[in-house]
């Protein structure tokens, strides 16, 4: 409703009004922890579990008859860290939210032979995963909705038009390199 419209004797009230803009100033929770990944040393098929609320309630998983290994997490001070790091950037607002993860400093090769082949990104919501592959960029785009789309501000007081609504924390990106296994950073 404008201005004009109530001028000319609109009988809505003010209150009905309706603004697309969210005032909370705290993001959701996670509706699952953090998700586990397995991967059949044979036929390479990928397997995300998402525990309950113990760890140890992952169940074994089989592929090609045999037990499928759960994939473990680098060091993030390894030395090969900087070439596998994921990097996120969030664009927002009210008309694209967008989160664009990028992997390595300088970027992750992907020959044939050394490449990214899978990014996961862990939102509020569950997890979204994109395959790469060889010879194509190190990096996914995804797209956000609902509460993973959730604007929100760590500052007590909102900037108003200034806000560039890039304060989403607790998104994780994973990342799998051929060569050197499981990587993640936190955002």
């Amino acid at each position: 409703m404008t201005a004009v419209s109530q001028r000319k004797g609109s009988e809505e009230p003010a209150s009905a009004r309706r603004s697309t803009r969210i005032r909370n100033s705290t993001k959701p929770a996670f509706n699952t922890p953090a998700p586990a990944f397995y991967r059949c040393d044979h036929c390479h098929r990928l397997v995300i579990a998402v525990p309950s609320t113990s760890p140890s309630s992952c169940a074994s998983f089989a592929c090609c008859g045999a037990p499928m290994t759960a994939l473990a997490l680098q060091d993030a001070d390894a030395p090969l860290a900087a070439l596998h790091q994921p990097h996120m950037t969030v664009s927002g607002g009210f008309d694209a939210n967008v989160l664009s993860v990028t992997v390595g400093e300088p970027p992750h090769p992907m020959a044939v032979e050394h490449h990214l082949e899978w990014i996961y990104l862990y939102t509020f919501q569950g997890g979204q995963l994109k395959f790469l592959k060889p010879g194509g960029k190190p990096g996914a785009t995804f797209s956000l909705a609902d509460d993973d789309a959730y604007v929100y501000c760590d500052r007590p007081v909102c900037k108003g038009s200034r806000c560039k609504f890039n304060c989403k924390r607790g998104f994780s990106a994973f990342c799998y390199c051929s060569q050197h296994g499981l990587w993640r950073c936190t955002f």
